[in-house]
């Protein structure tokens, strides 16, 4: 990265802690979190068949070996510049835990767009929502299945156990967010994953990671 990219993505980094804890209204937070910047290039990306490219674990495994041993972190991001020139699994791939990467969960993730992060009301978003796949692997696993933590992607679909005064007004967190003046944002939707107030889809109360459901992790 340049000085201006690397400089951005720092910023907006700084920010994820803030939102993990303040979306989620102190059920959860990101401590430590701790940022290294590698200065060496990233020398091989690995196949995810059809779906592209990214980096994995072992493309990195030096840095995970030396900064994130087994027992350190929960989850573990790569923030990474790609030329564009290859097809990607995304802006942002994640694993659960495994011990592929010593432990945690492991995201990868480009800056590609950095020059964007200043106009959006909630740049660090991506990066919350790449953190919650990793969340939503450890409850899977703890057995808290789709009927008690929603799929992060059905946001489309789901709306919220917010009364209609308050967003997304009854309809679908998409449309909330297609709608807004913005027309960036998924916060709403995150926060109402992270305390468990999404309405199920048969309208019989409430789910999502509420108190009780984080605190399965003990």
């Amino acid at each position: 990265m340049d000085v201006a990219e690397l400089d951005t993505k720092l910023a907006t980094l700084a920010r994820v802690p803030i939102a993990v804890s303040t979306w989620s209204e102190g059920n959860a937070r990101l401590e430590p979190f701790d940022i290294e910047v590698v200065d060496r290039p990233i020398e091989h990306l690995s196949s995810v068949g059809s779906a592209g490219f990214w980096v994995a674990p072992d493309d990195v495994r030096r840095e995970l070996d030396d900064l994130a041993p087994p027992g350190r972190y929960d989850a573990v991001f790569v923030i990474w510049p790609s030329d564009r020139r290859v097809q990607l699994c995304g802006w942002g791939c994640t694993w659960g835990p495994s011990s592929a990467a010593n432990g945690a969960g492991f995201s990868s993730i480009t800056s590609d767009h950095w020059e964007h992060d200043a106009s959006l009301p909630d740049p660090e978003e991506g990066f919350v929502h790449e953190w919650l796949h990793q969340v939503e692997a450890t409850y899977r696993t703890l057995g808290a299945g789709p009927d008690v933590v929603p799929p992060l992607h059905d946001s489309e679909i789901l709306t919220s156990c917010r009364p209609g005064s308050e967003p997304p007004h009854g309809r679908t967190y998409r449309w909330w967010h297609d709608t807004k003046p913005d027309g960036t944002s998924w916060r709403r939707w995150y926060e109402d994953y992270m305390t468990g107030r999404v309405l199920r889809p048969d309208g019989s109360g409430c789910f999502g990671i509420s108190p009780e459901v984080w605190a399965l992790r003990g």
